[in-house]
C-alpha cells in the first residue's frame, strides 16, 4: 500500500507540473504528448497586406511571441518541470536576449501553427518548420538555421553506398509523413524505381529492415541517427530530400525578416548558433556555412529599434512586368576591361551564363545591362535583377538579396611538393599577395601574428599572369595568398605543380568566405521566390554547377539551400526542359 501511495503521489506531482504550466496566447493546456488531431476551424479573416510590421508591437510591448512545438525533441518539448526546452526554445530565448525583450512561448501543433501566425497570435514561428515551397503563398521564412534532411537507413552489411544502390529494391516509410512525400518526390526527380512498403510506425519499419523484409527505411536524418544500431544499421550520406529549418513570419514583413536574418548571422559569426546547436546535437558540429554571412553584420547585436515599423510595398511588381514584356533585365559586370585579371573575366562569363539560363527557364529574353552599379540599377527600377553582388547589410534598405549561389574567398596556393598548410609553417618564408587586392597584405600579417610568426616576408605580385611563374620558376615566392577566383587559372595552367592548401584536417580551408547572390526589388516577395526557386532547380539538375565550373574551387562548392516542393511557380515551369 505504501508503495502504491508513493506512485500515486509522484503521478499527481507530474500531472500538476504539466497542468499548472503557464498558458500563453493559445487557448488550451500545454501537453507532453502529441495532441490528438482534430478538425481545425477556419482562421479568422486577415489582410493579406500588412498595415505595419510586427516590429511595431514588439517595440511597444517589449515582448516577442514565439510559437513552438512542445513534442518535437530535440527542437521543442515541454520538460518534466513544465518548462519549454529544446533547440528552438534556446534560439527563441537568445533572440529575445539580444533584442532586449521578453519572450513568450505559445504551444502550436502541426495543424494549428500556420493559422496561429496568420491570426497574429504569435510574431514568429520557430517550430522545426521546414521551408517548403507550398507555404510561400501563406507565410515567409528567414534564412535556414538548421540543415535537416530526409535520409535512408540500411543494414550495416548492405552493399548500397548511396541512394542509387537501392534501385529496384524494397524501401519502407511511415505512411502519412513527410518522409513518404519526400520519397515519392525523390523517385520522380531521379526516375528511380523502388518497391515502397508503408508502415504505421517507425518501430515497425525498423523491425522489417532488421528482419530483411525491406532494404531501407526513409526518415528524418536526426531521428534515424538517434535510432541507429551501430552493430546492425547505418545511415547513408545521400540526401533523399533537403529540409532546411527556418523561422516563419507573416508575408512581406521585410523589416522583421531583416532583423531576424541579421541576428541569425550575428549569432553565427560570434559562435552563439554553434553553442546552441552543440548543446542539442553534441555529436555533430554545426556546419560552417549553415547561415551564410553578409557584409557589414556589425559588431553589436541588431536591435528592433534600428528597423522601421512600416510595411513598404513595391510600386510595381516584377513578375507581371516580365511576363508582359517577355524580357528580364539583368544588371552586372558583363564586359570587364581588357586588362582585368583572367579570374574576373571568368566571373563575368559565368554571370552571363547564369542569367541566360534563368531567362531560358522563364521563356523570356534577357536584356544585359552592363554597369558598375548593378544594385543601384535595381533600386531605381532600371533592372529586375543584379547579378554577381555581395549581400550587404548597408544595402538592405535598397534591395533584397536572394540565396547565395557562389562561394569565393582567400586561399593559400603552394607548390605540390611542399606541405605549407598554415601560417605557423611560414616563418622566414615569402608570401605572395596580389598588389591589386586591397587589404591582402594586412590579412597575411594578421594571420601570421595570430600564430606568433613575426619574420614573414611579403612579395607583391603586380601582374596576375606572373603569379605561378614567380613561385615555380623564379623561386621568389613560397606560397601565394589570394582570392580563389584569381588562383584558379594558375591551378589549371600548372596541373600537378601547384595546389590549394587544406590548412588542417579539422580546419576551414577558407581564410575568408565571400558569397555572391542576386539583388532583386525590395519586398517584391513573389519575384524574390521565383528567382530563388529557379536557382535551386538549376542546382538540382547540375546546370548551375556547370555554369560556375570555371570560378569554383573543385570539390568545394557551397552548401546550396534547396527548399522542397514543386518546380512549378507562378505559371513558370522551372525544371530543365
Amino acid at each position: 500500500m505504501k508503495q502504491f501511495m508513493i506512485v500515486v503521489s509522484i503521478f499527481a506531482m507530474l500531472v500538476c507540473a504539466v497542468y499548472t504550466a503557464p498558458v500563453t496566447a493559445q487557448d488550451g493546456v500545454p501537453t507532453l504528448v502529441p495532441p490528438t488531431p482534430v478538425p481545425v476551424p477556419p482562421s479568422a479573416p486577415f489582410d493579406a497586406l500588412l498595415a505595419q510590421s510586427a516590429l511595431a508591437r514588439i517595440q511597444e510591448s517589449g515582448q516577442i511571441r514565439v510559437g513552438m512545438l512542445y513534442n518535437e525533441a530535440p527542437f521543442g518539448e515541454l520538460n518534466i518541470r513544465g518548462e519549454v526546452d529544446g533547440f528552438d526554445a534556446a534560439l527563441g530565448r537568445k533572440l529575445a536576449e539580444l533584442w532586449g525583450v521578453e519572450v513568450e512561448f505559445s504551444q502550436v501543433t502541426r495543424q494549428t501553427a500556420i493559422n496561429t501566425l496568420l491570426n497574429d497570435d504569435i510574431d514568429l514561428l520557430i517550430a522545426a518548420q521546414v521551408n517548403r515551397r507550398e507555404l510561400s503563398n501563406t507565410i515567409e521564412f528567414s534564412q535556414p538555421y538548421y540543415q535537416g534532411s530526409q535520409a535512408m537507413m540500411v543494414r550495416l552489411d548492405d552493399s548500397a553506398e548511396n541512394l542509387a544502390g537501392l534501385a529496384n529494391r524494397r524501401v519502407g516509410v511511415v505512411m502519412g509523413t513527410d518522409s513518404e512525400s519526400a520519397l515519392t518526390f525523390w523517385q520522380q526527380r531521379s526516375s528511380t524505381a523502388l518497391t515502397v512498403q508503408r508502415y504505421l510506425t517507425m518501430d515497425r519499419a525498423l523491425v522489417a529492415l532488421v528482419n530483411n523484409e525491406i532494404d531501407g527505411v526513409v526518415g528524418k536524418r536526426y531521428q534515424l541517427r538517434q535510432r541507429v544500431d551501430p552493430d546492425r544499421t547505418r545511415v547513408l550520406d545521400d540526401v533523399v530530400q533537403p529540409e532546411p529549418y527556418a523561422i516563419a513570419m507573416r508575408r512581406q514583413d521585410v523589416n522583421l525578416r531583416n532583423l531576424v536574418n541579421r541576428t541569425l548571422q550575428y549569432m553565427a559569426s560570434n559562435g552563439d548558433m554553434a553553442e546552441i546547436h552543440n548543446a542539442f546535437f553534441p555529436s555533430a558540429p554545426y556546419p560552417e556555412d549553415t547561415i551564410k554571412l553578409w557584409e557589414n553584420i556589425g559588431e553589436e547585436a541588431p536591435q528592433p529599434a534600428q528597423f522601421s515599423t512600416d510595411a513598404p510595398y513595391p510600386q510595381q511588381y516584377t513578375v507581371p512586368r516580365v511576363q508582359s514584356a517577355g524580357t528580364v533585365r539583368v544588371a552586372g559586370t558583363f564586359n570587364p576591361p581588357v586588362e582585368a585579371p583572367e579570374g574576373e573575366r571568368r566571373l563575368a562569363e559565368a554571370a552571363g551564363q547564369v542569367a541566360g539560363q534563368i531567362a531560358l527557364r522563364w521563356g523570356v529574353n534577357v536584356d544585359f545591362i552592363n554597369t558598375v552599379d548593378p544594385v543601384g540599377a535595381v533600386e531605381r527600377g532600371e533592372a529586375d535583377i543584379a547579378i554577381g553582388v555581395r549581400p550587404d547589410w548597408n544595402e538592405a534598405n535598397r534591395v533584397d538579396f536572394t540565396g547565395m549561389y557562389l562561394l569565393r574567398g582567400k586561399r593559400m596556393m603552394v607548390e605540390t611538393q611542399f606541405e605549407y598548410n598554415s601560417f605557423s609553417e611560414l616563418r622566414g618564408k615569402w608570401v605572395g599577395v596580389f598588389a591589386s587586392e586591397p587589404g591582402a597584405q594586412e590579412e597575411v600579417e594578421e594571420f601570421a601574428e595570430q600564430v606568433n610568426v613575426l619574420s614573414l616576408n611579403i612579395f607583391s605580385i603586380t601582374r596576375d599572369e606572373d603569379a605561378a611563374y614567380e613561385m615555380i620558376v623564379e623561386d621568389n615566392i613560397d606560397v601565394i595568398y589570394g582570392d580563389s577566383i584569381r588562383l584558379l587559372p594558375h591551378l589549371e595552367a600548372n596541373p600537378g605543380q601547384v595546389k590549394l592548401s587544406e590548412r588542417c584536417a579539422a580546419c576551414d580551408p577558407w581564410y575568408t568566405r565571400e558569397y555572391l547572390a542576386l539583388a532583386v526589388p525590395r519586398n517584391d516577395l513573389d519575384f524574390h521566390l521565383l528567382v530563388d526557386y529557379t536557382l535551386q532547380e538549376m542546382w538540382l539538375d547540375g546546370t548551375l554547377e556547370a555554369a560556375l565550373q570555371r570560378v569554383t574551387v573543385p570539390g568545394e562548392s557551397l552548401t546550396f539551400d534547396v527548399y522542397p516542393g514543386s518546380s512549378e511557380y507562378l505559371g513558370f515551369s522551372l525544371a530543365q526542359s
